[in-house]
């Protein structure tokens, strides 16, 4: 959060909060959040059901528990990322952005974590959290609906990950 402001009404406070990436507690994280909306700050849902046909089919029941939340926030030609997990079956090995139509298998645009050379390692456990900026992002794919975002863990290792966000085209 950039800046915080508190205004009084008729004896009623008012928190505003201006810029700056929101951790999702005081919205609800959601699903199916269109790219002009999803890379205002909104707390989007990550769950293995995002994942794409070919890769959710060959997750197991372990998953059930597996669930996380996305924050992305437009910042020119970047977009900052704040992604937090829980429930995991294991530890995050990599986290990527992946640009294709949601129906095909992605190929890795941008490296979150967990990949030497290009990325921070990734946080140990069944739960945790990274940020970041993803300089020059592919905007047009965030427009046209082909950005999928998933995490890989030591139990279902890439291609197939456990938890994803998949960014449906905008609407403007």
């Amino acid at each position: 959060m950039k800046a915080m402001k508190l205004v009084l009404f008729g004896g009623l406070g008012l928190l505003i909060c201006t810029g700056g990436l929101t951790t999702g507690a005081a919205a609800e994280a959601r699903k199916g959040v269109p790219a002009d909306e999803a890379l205002t700050g909104v707390p989007l849902a990550m769950t293995p059901d995002q994942l794409p046909d070919q890769f959710r089919t060959q997750v197991k029941g372990d998953v059930k528990a597996a669930k996380g939340t996305a924050v992305l926030k437009r910042e020119g030609n970047d977009v900052a990322y704040k992604f937090s997990w829980k429930g995991l079956t294991s530890s995050v090995i990599s986290g990527h952005f992946h640009t294709a139509p949601h129906t095909q298998v992605g190929v890795r645009a941008y490296s979150i974590c967990g990949v030497a050379g290009e990325s921070p390692p990734c946080p140990k456990g069944k739960s945790g959290s990274i940020s970041g900026v993803w300089k020059n992002a592919d905007l047009a794919a965030f427009a046209k609906g082909d950005v999928t975002v998933a995490f890989h863990t030591e139990q279902h290792p890439a291609p197939i990950g456990e938890i994803a966000v998949h960014i449906p085209a905008a609407k403007k």
